[in-house]
């Protein structure tokens, strides 16, 4: 077994992705599982990105709420970068859809957003922006409870602009895309389309055949309407307008109106 830092081993991979191994570890000094992300060296070419990663981890570090999977502790060993997190046994929104439900009913998708909503309206009043909200950076744990992870690339709302470009293009709402200035708001269009896509069962502009095409319907055209689900629908055209004034300018009133479908 593989020992990273002064007490963590790495016991087996759970899974792989572009971006990261995510390893089976055990604190050898308290005996507790623990899941370690171990990044892959690419992610890390650009000083820029290398530097902001761990100035966002020692802050990440800090968050503590139910519905955020807790950082213990970062690890930098040569050109290797770990995450050493709270184990959560479930799925992920990805996987339970695809797994296990198919397409959500509403109420359903509404309260594992409502707890989300719950999540990120604490990181914002930290300061924190998350900017990579999709179904796989949520857990539904086998107790049923919603924790947020991946808060790796988030950003101090005061910085602005700095991090357009990271996180995943479907998710990315238009002004990480262009020039306007990145704060809370650009969570709250990705957990509209997130919520979409858990409902409907894909994201909104998957007919795009290339990103450029996808950016300019991000930029341009409406998230299509959810007909059968008119409160809903209006719910997430709301989240996700173009404009941040004309999405919901809280967590708080983004949750009030959800929960009051469910």
């Amino acid at each position: 077994m593989k020992k990273i830092g002064s007490n963590i081993e790495l016991v087996e991979k759970l899974n792989e992705g572009g971006t990261a191994i995510v390893h089976l570890g055990v604190n050898t000094w308290t005996g507790v599982p623990v899941a370690v992300k171990e990044l892959r060296g690419n992610y890390f070419k650009s000083d820029f990105v290398r530097n902001k990663f761990k100035a966002e981890a020692n802050k990440y570090l800090y968050l503590n709420h139910p519905n955020i999977v807790k950082l213990h502790d970062f690890i930098e060993e040569g050109d290797s970068h770990y995450l050493v997190m709270e184990l959560i046994e479930g799925y992920n929104l990805n996987e339970y859809q695809n797994q296990v439900t198919g397409p959500m009913p509403v109420s359903m998708a509404a309260l594992l957003i409502s707890e989300t909503l719950k999540a990120l309206g604490y990181a914002h009043n930290e300061g924190i922006v998350h900017l990579d909200i999709k179904p796989s950076n949520i857990m539904l744990s086998n107790d049923e409870q919603i924790k947020v992870l991946d808060f790796g690339i988030s950003q101090d709302s005061e910085q602005g602009q700095s991090n357009k470009l990271l996180g995943t293009p479907s998710y990315m709402s238009p002004e990480q895309l262009g020039n306007d200035k990145i704060d809370h708001r650009t969570d709250i269009y990705s957990v509209g389309i997130t919520l979409y896509e858990l409902i409907v069962g894909r994201t909104p502009f998957m007919k795009s055949k290339n990103r450029d095409q996808l950016f300019d319907a991000i930029k341009n055209e409406p998230v299509p309407t959810i007909p059968e689900s008119p409160k809903i629908n209006a719910i997430i055209q709301k989240a996700t307008a173009k404009l941040k004034v004309d999405r919901y300018q809280s967590c708080d009133e983004f949750y009030d109106e959800l929960i009051a479908t469910i």
